[in-house]
Formats: structure tokens, sequence, C-alpha cells
């Protein structure tokens, strides 16, 4: 259910001071266009459900995972029964720890995790779902560090597993060179944790990559590797993201949005926001204010199972 519902946005209840919500829908009603800035997980516990972000749908069995990522425009489709968690939670719990906002970059707008696939990463992820929604509904003491524990297990298994796909990537054959990805790695996700700390700032790649111990050539090849995407993509991305949640949140005027999300001019953040979003930052701003229908080509169209 959608207790709060601003034209696009919704603004998540969260039931206690975890930061979290879970619930077991049983609701037969379709959640129209959406998004939040908290992270959703969705698992059917008996029937189908659907999941659609953008023009794709996506068909989901009893036990299938889907992870829809932080600010992702979404729908959901439901059967007339059948029952399914929906766990959403505040992504700032994460970033305490200085990998997972950096991880959450790295993560598609939708994860998707087949019961049928019988992956471990299913099987790990499926395991610690159970034992939240055990807990969560136990309401014992220490639930909340119990739940808090259990989320930060999955997204160090997603986060591994994300950068261990990197790393396969090198000749494993030989040792050294292995070695080096994994020492490229650090050297990346710490470069990332920088400029998720100083993104607001006039932050260069000469000056990430001299921090880094790189020369900007070699910094710029290895960080398009790992990241895929340049410095300057990931660097704008965050300065996007938030002014997104400027130009919502607050009645601050497009140019202070574009000022305090680290923009050097107007013009640089109405070319950069449009080429990331397709529409300008005034225009976001009216389409999250005011419900807007979904473009032709939505709805329940692009189902795949």
């Amino acid at each position: 259910m959608i207790e709060i519902l601003n034209g696009l946005h919704e603004t998540i209840n969260f039931e206690d001071s975890l930061g979290l919500r879970l619930y077991h829908n049983v609701d037969y009603e379709d959640y129209p266009e959406h998004w939040h800035t908290g992270v959703e997980i969705i698992m059917p516990l008996s029937s189908e459900y659907w999941v659609l972000v953008g023009e794709n749908g996506y068909h989901l069995e009893t036990g299938d995972i889907a992870l829809i990522n932080s600010g992702i425009l979404h729908a959901l489709k439901a059967p007339p029964t059948g029952e399914r968690i929906i766990l959403q939670f505040d992504a700032a719990l994460l970033y305490t720890l200085k990998e997972m906002e950096t991880l959450l970059s790295l993560l598609p707008p939708l994860l998707l995790l087949r019961k049928t696939d019988k992956t471990e990463l299913y099987e790990f992820v499926h395991d610690r779902m159970n034992r939240i929604i055990h807990e969560y509904d136990e309401r014992k003491t220490f639930r909340e560090a119990s739940i808090y524990a259990m989320m930060i297990e999955i997204f160090v298994k997603l986060g591994r597993e994300a950068t261990a796909r990197e790393i396969i990537k090198g000749d494993e054959g030989v040792k050294g060179q292995v070695v080096k990805q994994k020492e490229y790695l650090e050297v990346i996700m710490n470069a990332c944790n920088y400029i998720n700390r100083h993104y607001q700032e006039n932050l260069t790649l000469e000056e990430t990559a001299n921090i880094s111990g790189f020369s900007k050539f070699h910094f710029t090849r290895i960080f398009k590797q790992f990241m895929n995407m340049t410095f300057y993509e990931y660097l704008n991305s965050k300065r996007v993201k938030r002014a997104e949640e400027l130009l919502y949140s607050t009645e601050l005027s497009i140019t202070d949005v574009a000022m305090n999300s680290g923009f050097s001019s107007l013009s640089a953040f109405n070319r950069t926001f449009k080429s990331v979003n397709g529409c300008s930052p005034s225009g976001f701003r009216n389409k999250v204010l005011q419900h807007v229908p979904p473009p032709k080509g939505g709805g329940s169209k692009g189902l795949t199972h």
C-alpha cells in the first residue's frame, strides 16, 4: 500500500527507528508509477506478481526476489489472489559503511534473482530474507539490531558478487594479475568514497587521481574498467541524485539547487540533468509534484514471463 503519494513521489512511512518497513501484501491492487528514495525488495510467497520499470515488465514467480534501487520510477501489478513480502528501507542506513553508497551506484535499477536459477547468491539472499521476515514478525528484543545485521550481510554479498565479476574479467591464470586487479579495485572503491563525500565541491579528475596515487590517464582507464562509467559520469550521477532530492523536498530555486548539488553553473546543471533524466530540472519538479500519466507504451504493456 502507498500511504503518502505526492505526484509520483512516495514518502515511505517507516514504522520504527530502524528506518525499515516490511509487510505481507495480499491486496488485489495495482500501484501506479511512483518512486521513493528507499530501496525496495519484493518476494512473492504465493502466486505471481509483476514489477514494471519504464516500458519493461518483470514477471515474478513464487520465491523470486526483486530489488528495486533507490530513486527508480516503477509500478506494481497484482493478481486476484496471493501474498508477497514488500520490504522497504532507508538507503541512508547503509551509508555509514563506506563501500555501500558506491555499491548502490553499481547495482542496476532492478536486480532480479530467480528461484529457478538456484545460484549461491539467490540461496543466500533468500535465506536472509526469511530470517528478516521471522525477526520482523516475532518482534522480540534486539529485533532491529538483528534485522540490520542481516541487511548488511545481504548487501555485502551483493557487493562481493559485483566486484568479483570485475576481477574475473582479468586473466585468472596469472596470479600476479589477479592480485593487481584486487589492488585496483580497492583504489577505485576508495576513490568512489572520496567522490561521495566531496561531490558538492569543485572536484576534479586530476585531484581524485592524485589522491588515488595514479596518473590522470591511468586512473581514467581503471575507473572506467571497474565502474563501467567515466569519472565525470559517476560524479554527475551523484550531483543529479542530490539535485533530485532538493527539487522534490525543498522550494529552493533551480539556481540554488544547482549550486547546492555541486554544479558550477546553471547551464551545466540544466544540460547534465536533462542528459540523465530526459527533462529539465523544472520539468522534473513539476512531474513529481503533480501526477503525470505514464508515457505511451507503459502501463501493463511489456510484461515478460
